[in-house]
């Protein structure tokens, strides 16, 4: 089955949104608004506001569309304030539940590593949960190298930070 990643625009966000709000139902504020700052991520304000609240300009999502042009999967990067010197982060991961095992994870994480390596970063850094809507994931960031770095309790779920050194 032929999967192709485009990068995300306008009129792919609420297929992208959806798919998200579907596979990661419990969102903190921060992880609500992120479709909408990636609309407007490139007005003068918006990366304003990004670098006081501790995100920088590397902000970028891709889909992954199966032969019918439908969003099964999503990615992204972003870097955080606190270690751009470092690290690139990934965001919203995540392939839909009736595509799994079908290798578009696979897919898209190479992509993301790929995409990380060539912004010459240190490490690309992920956090995941122990929900287990994510447990497919663990497996995949496992084989792919990504460690557990630090956990935390957090919304009734235990978060894993997670880092590949690149």
């Amino acid at each position: 089955m032929p999967i192709r990643l485009v990068e995300l625009d306008e009129a792919l966000i609420p297929d992208a949104k959806a798919l998200v709000n579907r596979v990661f139902p419990h969102q903190s504020f921060d992880e609500r608004i992120s479709f909408w700052v990636y609309r407007r991520r490139k007005s003068r304000a918006m990366k304003l506001l990004l670098r006081l609240y501790g995100s920088m300009d590397i902000y970028q999502y891709w889909v992954a569309l199966d032969e019918g042009g439908n969003i099964c999967g999503t990615t992204g990067i972003y870097s955080e304030k606190k270690d751009v010197h470092e690290a690139i982060w990934l965001s919203w991961f995540c392939v839909a539940p009736e595509m799994r095992g079908k290798g578009v994870g696979k897919l898209m994480l190479e992509f993301s590593i790929d995409k990380a390596r060539a912004l010459g970063k240190k490490y690309l850094r992920l956090y995941t949960s122990d929900d287990p809507n994510e447990a497919a994931a663990q497996g995949l960031y496992e084989k792919y190298g990504f460690k557990i770095i630090s956990q935390k309790k957090k919304r009734g779920h235990t978060l894993f930070y997670r880092e590949k050194a690149l």
